[in-house]
């Protein structure tokens, strides 16, 4: 660090004081051509980095390169930002230039943020933070650190978050940004609301009103959550005060937002009171503004105010019913922005997918160059074998040459050695074959090591491919899991809106008997919306568990009939049971007629008496029985002429899951159906 130090020095003295500024009057022209003319710009900053490495003159190529990283940064190509601010940083390291340093690391921080490189992000701030604030660059400084506040809050570390909000905030006031104080002291107060801590939200917030009277939107705003915050301390003197001035602001602007914020505002102030009169004609004076138009952003937080008062007074119900319409509202925000994030999990598995496809090539192209050189080397051994036989058969041919020549002088000798020439032959032969066979031996076993390095590379390589199947496939398989329950939770929401769309309907009727048959939809709507509810409860998404649903529809139609359960007594004998959703829909469907009949009909004549439901399996098939004690069914009743809309659905769905259904009156009414077409999933 300390060489790097002094060469940018050195530099500094080295280079001429007119090239360094044409360095820099290239970069300040890219500055000014970079919204209207982006090539210009990026040809001058080319320029510029390159004249500086020609003059060796460090601080220009580290200003160049962060230059391109912001070019890239603006046009939102973030890859490429990335790679010019890396080359940049151990530039500005070198000389030292904690000014551009600082500026560096936000932007680092900024790129990192975009796509939710939290950890990453967050290092970045951090160390921008402190340099920031060393070289005085607080407009920068506030937005550092109010970034690092965001990504702590999105961790859940809400008062970790309020150190950095509070640190910028003091930025602000000391740069005299009232905008930015005002923002900044409202965000904190928010904070602390959220955290049910209200003394500290109500003094921030009294802040952000005091620094916003020049502003009427943000005043408006301000005072509006002044109201709500007075309500949750139950400071009634202070409240009324503050709703009035709250009321005069928004009546003198045009702001939609405002003025329904301020209607649920009062209705919750009312609620507080236990008013729930007036409590009620402002929130629907509020949802009046609100119709036609989408703004779940704006009905989230009454919603969610209203369900704490309700906690607070103790009235369960009425804040259970408030959180329901929050999630309501929650589910509408999502799927409004569903769009905008499945744009950019697809543009992320294709990112992913191609960077695999990359990694793989690279290592293709790297197995095939260790092949090459493999091939080379045998190709290398062979050649030297081949020249060691020439050598080899050169040496023989000399020595039978001098063998001959010293015949001829030695007629005599020769036969007195040739005993022993033949003897040495023999042995050179024995050698050589001897040395042959060896060197033969030794390739064949080089040989057999390579096809088994080569073998047990291919086999690693299927290992890591079909490893990163398997994750891709269980991942897909966890995806779609939770979309099918966010499903059945939808159908069983959309089931419920009919259901009570249905109920309100009947409302208007005057007609008893038509009144009675959108009952009796309302109550097969619902039997439906129950399976589904089990279905996104449950642990498959595909199977109902009978036991559990059978309790859940006999205790919804109790409820409906207003039946008191200590008069007529409902028992079970219920099999753990988890049906195919294709044999547990039809199934709801004849129950809910079965028990409705026995609750509406069979005890006209007397306040008492039992229903009971079993359902268990015997071999092949399922058997179905409801039974009650009550007057039992008319004489001469037949099922197969009855015009009852209600066995109709019974006989239509027996037919669906081929079942062969029993009825017996004589002594309260039993109707036993035996299904032969069932499916269970466990």
């Amino acid at each position: 660090m300390y060489c790097c130090t002094a060469l940018g020095q050195l530099q500094g003295t080295a280079v001429h004081n007119e090239d360094s500024l044409l360095v820099m009057q290239y970069l300040a022209q890219a500055k000014q051509a970079a919204k209207k003319n982006p090539v210009t710009a990026q040809g001058l900053i080319n320029k510029a980095i390159a004249l500086s490495q020609k003059l060796n003159y460090v601080s220009g190529i580290a200003n160049g390169e962060n230059e391109l990283g912001n070019f890239y940064l603006s046009d939102k190509q973030y890859k490429e930002a990335l790679i010019h601010f890396e080359k940049a940083k151990p530039l500005f390291l070198s000389i030292n230039d904690e000014a551009a340093l600082g500026r560096l690391y936000k932007s680092l921080g900024d790129i990192y943020s975009v796509q939710t490189f939290s950890r990453q992000a967050f290092d970045n701030y951090k160390e921008a933070n402190n340099l920031l604030r060393k070289t005085n660059q607080l407009d920068l400084y506030v937005k550092s650190m109010e970034a690092s506040g965001n990504i702590v809050l999105n961790f859940g570390v809400p008062k970790t978050a309020i150190g950095f909000y509070r640190r910028s905030l003091a930025a602000r006031e000391n740069l005299g940004d009232i905008q930015g104080i005002v923002d900044c002291s409202r965000k904190i107060a928010g904070i602390f609301f959220n955290e049910k801590m209200y003394d500290s939200a109500l003094y921030y917030n009294k802040s952000a009103v005091q620094h916003a009277k020049d502003n009427s939107a943000a005043l408006a705003d301000a005072t509006i959550q002044e109201f709500i915050i007075l309500t949750f301390l139950k400071n009634t003197e202070e409240a009324e005060k503050t709703r009035r001035r709250a009321e005069a602001l928004v009546n003198s602007q045009d702001i939609l937002s405002n003025k329904i914020r301020l209607m649920g505002a009062i209705s919750n102030y009312y609620l507080m009171l236990n008013d729930k009169e007036n409590s009620r004609k402002y929130f629907d004076s509020g949802r009046a503004m609100m119709t036609g138009r989408q703004n779940p952003e704006i009905v989230i937080p009454v919603f969610s105010e209203m369900a704490e008062i309700n906690r607070n007074n103790g009235d369960y119900k009425a804040a259970y019913n408030a959180m329901v319409s929050l999630d309501r509202y929650k589910d509408i925000f999502r799927n409004e922005h569903m769009e905008t994030i499945s744009a950019e999990i697809k543009n992320a598995a294709e990112t992913g997918l191609k960077e695999k496809e990359i990694e793989y090539l690279n290592l293709v192209n790297k197995l095939k160059e260790e092949q090459l050189s493999k091939e080379e080397l045998k190709r290398m051994a062979l050649l030297r074998e081949n020249i060691l036989k020439d050598s080899s058969i050169s040496n023989q041919q000399l020595l039978m040459a001098a063998m001959e020549s010293e015949s001829a002088l030695r007629n005599a000798q020769l036969n007195k050695e040739k005993e022993l020439s033949l003897s040495l032959a023999r042995e050179n032969e024995l050698k050589q074959k001897l040395l042959t066979d060896e060197r033969r031996n030794k390739w064949m076993l080089w040989a057999g090591i390579a096809v088994l390095a080569f073998a047990g590379g291919i086999i690693f390589w299927q290992y890591r491919k079909q490893r990163n199947k398997n994750a891709i496939i269980h991942k897909q398989t966890g995806e779609l899991e939770v979309l099918n329950k966010e499903i059945h939770h939808r159908v069983k929401n959309n089931l419920q809106v009919i259901s009570s769309m249905l109920d309100l309907q009947s409302q208007s009727l005057q007609d008893d008997k038509a009144t009675a048959i959108i009952k009796e939809g309302i109550q097969r709507v619902q039997s439906m919306a129950f399976i589904h509810q089990n279905l996104y409860q449950g642990n498959a998404v595909n199977s109902v568990n009978m036991n559990e649903y059978i309790k859940m529809l006999s205790n919804h139609l109790f409820q409906t009939y207003n039946i008191r359960t200590d008069k007529i007594k409902f028992h079970t004998q219920i099999e753990d049971l988890k049906l195919h959703t294709d044999t547990a829909i039809p199934l709801g469907m004849i129950l809910n007629e079965l028990i409705s009949n026995s609750l509406k009909y069979a005890f006209s004549k007397r306040n008492n008496g039992d229903i009971w439901v079993t359902m268990k399996k015997n071999d092949n098939e399922l058997l179905l029985q409801v039974k009650d004690n009550g007057i039992g069914l008319p004489e001469n009743f037949n099922p197969e002429h009855s015009s009852s809309f209600g066995y109709e659905i019974i006989k239509a769905f027996s037919q669906k899951l081929k079942a062969r259904m029993n009825i017996d009156g004589s002594n309260g009414t039993d109707v036993q159906i035996i299904i032969s077409k069932f499916k269970t999933t466990g």
